[in-house]
Parts: structure tokens; C-alpha cells; sequence
């Protein structure tokens, strides 16, 4: 029987994700000190909170600073998302910036022995104890290998990752509040927006797979002449420290006032950023200002590979429909692209959905001239009306989204000379002729022609068994209801007070009509009966004072 199923919900469901409930009541008073008791009073085990969601765009983005790196991090994600938050608090947490300072000199002697060996320093000519850079994951030094060849030393900071890693146990208490308070919010689906930040941050923290992108990436631009990846050095890397090339560059913010040829450097960036996204189905994550060099001779460093996405083959294709549908300003068809992408957790109205995505595209490319055009905030307006409707976009796609918006609004920024849509044209093209073109054709007739040929060898066997099924009365049907999950733990809680509270009676009862059977003058088991009645009914007392819309 589930008799504290409600208790193993809440209590026990919070105390097996949170290790550190010291900081999940630290998190809850900055909530409430921020305007949002209402999210704190649906976690089990939290003091009383003021029922309430008063807070600003401002006032969140200082709570997200105050409550650390990983709630940093997680508004700096959530910026690039408009189908989930309203525009004002994604321009504010924009500005999120990590403002941590460096490891003091025992710290990062002890995070250097542990990962690299007492002697690390006999790898090194020189190693630089003056940090270029910091931040909240780690902290990189410039160094000289004993070789001659110049590299940097990412170095994690010592903790960071279990402290992380508690942080987005109580993420996922909080997803889970916001959802029990709030059931309009699934529709914006916190859990999975939680799930891919959980499989990025966790990325970032494995230096060991950080060096493997950068390998996979220098693979893919290994012709490329104008764009540089790091090498990395094998020896001195392990998932906390990362050693790699050293780049003397410029970053590209600067490059135009640092004379470099702007034009070049323009088209390389945005070839660079195409190649990634509509080529090699890899793509950085995060190809911000900062992210990006120009070197002598007016190539491009890139840094920073923690973050990546996978774009596979089917997902370009339906990018490259939605991108020359736009062109073409065929709407119905980007609606239906849109549609056919998203995921429906409820019956979706369609119409609706049509005549929204409609009015965003006519809002969006109503400028004759295509270079005025922004595709990134398009597609991003488009999955923000989609999820309105209850059709939320994959999350592999919103980082694609997030991906492109990123290149074009770098290139519209600082690369004046460059017109990212029609850059991007002749990829289009290509993209167009791999997809409908003989080689692509030739190659879907045979996946379908083994497919089909499967299919029949194992029809006859398939329609014989059915027949004999049916014909010796075994043929059966499973029939499974799907209710809301809300609704199902609504009706699993009243089932277990109802159970609690016919347990308690029928003690009370059973103790009641023993009460005349006495031993030594004392009635012993009506007293047992009754004890076992008193917990139950503070028991049945407490699920109804915690049951929603209790007073």
C-alpha cells in the first residue's frame, strides 16, 4: 500500500536529491528575499514563505548573482531563451557576469599537484602565477613547456564541481515546486530546459571532453587556413586541468581599431560559424565576442569549447526548409515545419498556431532588403509562439537557434561589410542540392528498399502468429490510461488520506470495542489500539494541512 506516498513526494523526495539542505535554506531565503515565496512555499520542509511572485527583471538578475555560478550560469542560458521568459528579464540576465576572484597561491599549488603530480613544475620553463583570466568554473594561467612551445593552464577551482552539482539537485526541487505551484508552467517544460543545462554545465566541468571537441573541431578545420583550434597538450590534461596553445591574438571586438582587415575577417568569422552549424553538424555553443581572436594574418583563434551541439542530418534539413520557405515567404509552410518539429504534449490548436506564426513572420520580413532581416530572432520568435500553444521546440534546436543568433548578431555588430543572409546562401544551395540531389535520392531508395525488404520477410511470420492467436483466443489488447500527471498526484493523495483516515478510524473503533476485554484490571489492548490511532490521525492531520489550498 502507498500510505506516505504524499510524505515520500515531498520530505523524502527533497532529502534523497539534497544533501546540503543548509543550502537549499540558504537558496529559500534569497527566493523569498527576491519576491518569490510563492516557489519556496511549495518546497516540502521549507519554513512558511510570503505566497507571492513580486520580483523584477533587475531584482532577479542581482537574486541569480547572489545565489552563485550555477544560477549564473543558468540565467545566462536562460537569456537566449524568449519562449520562456519575457524580453525584459532576458535582457537583464544578459549582463550576468561571473565576478569571482583568482585562487589565492596554496590553492592553486595544492589543484596542480593533485591533478598533474608533485613535480608539475618540471614541465615548465616558465608558468605564470598572475592569472590571464578568471572565472567561476576555473581560472587560466599563461605558461612555457620545457620545449619551448607557449601554452595556457585552465585550472579548475578546487570544490567548484561538487558545489555545482549540489546546486542542481536543488535546481530540480525547485523545477518540481515551480511545476506543483504553477501548472500552466509545464508548458514551457522547466524540467527539460533543466535537463540540457544539467548536460551542459556538466560538460564544462570535464576538461577531458572539453579537449576532445577541440580535437574533433581542429579535425574538421584541419584545411582551413584562416581559422585556428589549440592544440591541446595530453600529458598535462585530466578533467580538471586543461593545457593547450597559446594564442597572441586580438579579440575581435578590438580588431577593427587594431587595423586589421575587417572585410577578410568578416567572412572568414561567419564562414567559420556556417561551416559548424550547416556543414559539419558540430557547432560551437557559445561563439560570443570573447570567444573569438584574430591572430596575425588575419585568421581566427577560437576558444572555449566546454559547450557544443550536434545538429544531425534531419534536423538541417528541416532548418534548411524553414530557412528557404522564409525566402520564399511560404508562411504556411514554416507554420507546419514548426508544428511538425515541436513536441505536443496536448492536443494543439493548429489554426491558432498558423495564424500566430503568420503574423510573427509578416512582422519580421516585412524589409525589402534581406541583410535588414534577422533569421536568429525570427526562429526564436516562432518557438516562442509555439510554445504559447502548448508545442515546444526540441531543445536541440534551441541551441541551434541560440547558436545562430549568436554569429548573426556578432557579424551585425562588429563585421559591418559582411550580410550574414547572403553569406549564408550558398550553403543554403548546397544544403538543397545534398538533399534533393541524385547521390541523396540514390541513397534514400536503398535505406527504404532494405527497409521494406525486412518488412516483408518478416510479414508472413507476423500475420501467421496473429492468425493463430486469434484463432486459439489469445489475442489480447493492453489498454493504459495516461492521465495528467497533476491530476494523478492529486488523486494518489486523496487515495492515501482516504487510506490513513480509515486506519485511524478502524483503530479508534477496534480500541473502542476491546476496551470491556482488561488484564489485571487494565485494558491493554484497547490501549495498543488507541496508540496506534493517535499517530495515524496527526498523520492524516499533517497531509491535509500540507494539501494544496489548505488554510
Amino acid at each position: 500500500m502507498k500510505i506516505v506516498r504524499p510524505v515520500v513526494n515531498t520530505v523524502g523526495g527533497v532529502t534523497t536529491r539534497v544533501r546540503d539542505l543548509n543550502r537549499l535554506q540558504q537558496i529559500a531565503r534569497i527566493l523569498v528575499g527576491h519576491g518569490l515565496g510563492a516557489v519556496v512555499r511549495a518546497i516540502p520542509g521549507m519554513p512558511d514563505a510570503p505566497d507571492e511572485i513580486a520580483t523584477t527583471p533587475a531584482r532577479a538578475a542581482t537574486m541569480l548573482k547572489e545565489l552563485g555560478p550555477t544560477f549564473v550560469k543558468l540565467g545566462q542560458v536562460l537569456s537566449t531563451r524568449p519562449d520562456v521568459l519575457p524580453e525584459a528579464y532576458c535582457k537583464a540576465f544578459e549582463q550576468l557576469q561571473d565576478d569571482v576572484g583568482p585562487l589565492t597561491p596554496v590553492q592553486l599549488e595544492n589543484q596542480l599537484a593533485d591533478h598533474l603530480g608533485e613535480d608539475w613544475r618540471s614541465h615548465f620553463e616558465r608558468f605564470d602565477e598572475q592569472p590571464l583570466a578568471t572565472a567561476s568554473i576555473a581560472q587560466v594561467h599563461r605558461a612555457r613547456l620545457t620545449d619551448g612551445r607557449e601554452i595556457v593552464v585552465k585550472i579548475q577551482r578546487p570544490g567548484i564541481a561538487a558545489k555545482i552539482r549540489a546546486d542542481l539537485n536543488i535546481l530540480h526541487v525547485l523545477a518540481w515546486a515551480v511545476i506543483s505551484e504553477f501548472p500552466e508552467a509545464r508548458s514551457f517544460d522547466p524540467r527539460g530546459i533543466l535537463v540540457q543545462f544539467e548536460r551542459s554545465i556538466t560538460a564544462e566541468l570535464d576538461f577531458l571532453q572539453e579537449a576532445q571537441n577541440m580535437k574533433r573541431f581542429a579535425r574538421n578545420f584541419a584545411g582551413s587556413e584562416d581559422v585556428r583550434i589549440p592544440f591541446v597538450v595530453d600529458e598535462l590534461t585530466s578533467e580538471s586541468v586543461l593545457a593547450m596553445e597559446f594564442f597572441d591574438g586580438v579579440p575581435i571586438r578590438r580588431a577593427r581599431q587594431a587595423g586589421f582587415d575587417m572585410d577578410h575577417v568578416g567572412a572568414t568569422y561567419l564562414r567559420a560559424a556556417y561551416d559548424m552549424l550547416f556543414v559539419h553538424g558540430f557547432f560551437h555553443g557559445d561563439l560570443h565576442p570573447g570567444n573569438v581572436l584574430v591572430l596575425e594574418g588575419n585568421r581566427l583563434g577560437l576558444l572555449d569549447f566546454g559547450m557544443v551541439g550536434t545538429l544531425t542530418r534531419e534536423m538541417r534539413n528541416n532548418v534548411l526548409s524553414i530557412l528557404m520557405a522564409a525566402q520564399r515567404g511560404d508562411y504556411r509552410t514554416i507554420a507546419r515545419l514548426f508544428y511538425e518539429i515541436a513536441i505536443k504534449d496536448e492536443r494543439v490548436d493548429y489554426p491558432a498556431m498558423e495564424r500566430d506564426s503568420i503574423e510573427v513572420l509578416e512582422r519580421n520580413l516585412t524589409s525589402d532588403n534581406m541583410r535588414d532581416i534577422q533569421i536568429g530572432r525570427l526562429v526564436t520568435d516562432l518557438a516562442n509562439g509555439a510554445a504559447k500553444h502548448g508545442a515546444r521546440v526540441p531543445l536541440a534546436y534551441t541551441m541551434f537557434f541560440k547558436a545562430l543568433l549568436t554569429s548573426e548578431g556578432l557579424a551585425k555588430s562588429l563585421l559591418h561589410e559582411q550580410n550574414p543572409i547572403a553569406a549564408a546562401q550558398p550553403y543554403f544551395e548546397r544544403m538543397l542540392l545534398e538533399t534533393f540531389g541524385p547521390e541523396r535520392m540514390q541513397e534514400e531508395l536503398h535505406y527504404y528498399g532494405l527497409t521494406l525488404t525486412s518488412l516483408g520477410s518478416r510479414l508472413p511470420v507476423a500475420v501467421a502468429q496473429f492468425l493463430e492467436d486469434l484463432d486459439h483466443q489469445r489475442l489480447g489488447i493492453n489498454v493504459r490510461n495516461h492521465m495528467d500527471p497533476v491530476e494523478e498526484v492529486g488523486r494518489e493523495r486523496r487515495l492515501n488520506r482516504a487510506i490513513v483516515a480509515g486506519s485511524a478510524f478502524t483503530m479508534t473503533l477496534t480500541g473502542g470495542v476491546l476496551g470491556a476485554w482488561t488484564f489485571l484490571a487494565v485494558p491493554w489492548l484497547s490501549l495498543i489500539f488507541f496508540a496506534l490511532a493517535v499517530p495515524l490521525w496527526g498523520l492524516l492531520a499533517w497531509m491535509v494541512w500540507r494539501s494544496p489550498g489548505s488554510v
